[in-house]
């Protein structure tokens, strides 16, 4: 199995997270496929670790662990580790760190923010956009009011200094005023990022390449559309 060495050092170090939060658990040798292996928890279950060899990321599914409640436990357990598995140096998990994004499909408009202090979740931000006066793109605006809420969140609670992941580089140049604002949306969002005092360590990341908490946040303002579509 040609990719057999870095998925057993993935499963090992989930293994030993596993172990150390209390849960018996081990690799199942026998469960090595070309891409994915299973790890198992004594008495609750297998977590199925997946390599994808293109984007060279790992990706973890729970359907084994019938009880909803410890899947959650143990996602949460995991998540700092997949994080790093997929980062590639990505993300320092030193300080505060956001990632934003936008999502627009079904004539909906959402954003989405995760705050985080030392790799771990502070604040899950999200919600739809009012889009009926924009004539730009819509999902940058989701964008942009991404970043907004998560500067506002800061600002509440007392934090100065953030690195801020986004994958559109208007958000960067408008916030700092290197590209010229035209649009409402554009001049709202300049006027509001002159306005903050908080410092902000800006890092583009390419969208959809499988960076851990890029995905999530995707994810996350994807869910906003989908449960509105779903009432």
């Amino acid at each position: 199995m040609k990719y057999r060495k870095v998925i057993e050092e993935t499963a090992w170090t989930l293994v030993e997270k596993l172990l150390l939060a209390g849960y018996p658990a081990t690799v199942d040798d026998e469960s090595f496929r070309d891409y994915s292996v299973k790890v198992e928890l004594e008495g609750v279950g297998g977590i199925n670790l997946y390599y994808s060899p293109r984007k060279k990321t790992f990706t973890t599914t729970y359907q084994e662990i019938k009880d909803k409640t410890t899947a959650k436990e143990l996602k949460r357990i995991l998540e700092l580790d997949m994080a790093e598995a997929n980062s590639g140096g990505t993300y320092t998990n030193k300080g505060y760190e956001v990632d934003v994004d936008g999502s627009c499909f079904n004539d909906l408009t959402s954003y989405g923010a995760i705050v985080r202090k030392d790799g771990k979740v502070l604040k899950e931000i999200s919600g739809l956009v009012n889009t009926d006066k924009i004539k730009s793109s819509r999902q940058i605006t989701g964008e942009i009011k991404a970043v907004i809420e998560a500067v506002k969140y800061c600002n509440e609670n007392g934090i100065e200094e953030i690195r801020l992941y986004y994958d559109y580089n208007g958000l960067k140049y408008w916030a700092l005023g290197q590209w010229k604002a035209n649009l409402i949306s554009t001049k709202y969002y300049r006027d509001f990022m002159k306005k903050q005092t908080i410092k902000i360590e800006w890092v583009k990341i390419s969208s959809h390449t499988g960076v851990y908490w890029n995905e999530m946040v995707d994810k996350l303002a994807k869910s906003v559309i989908l449960g509105e579509k779903s009432k």
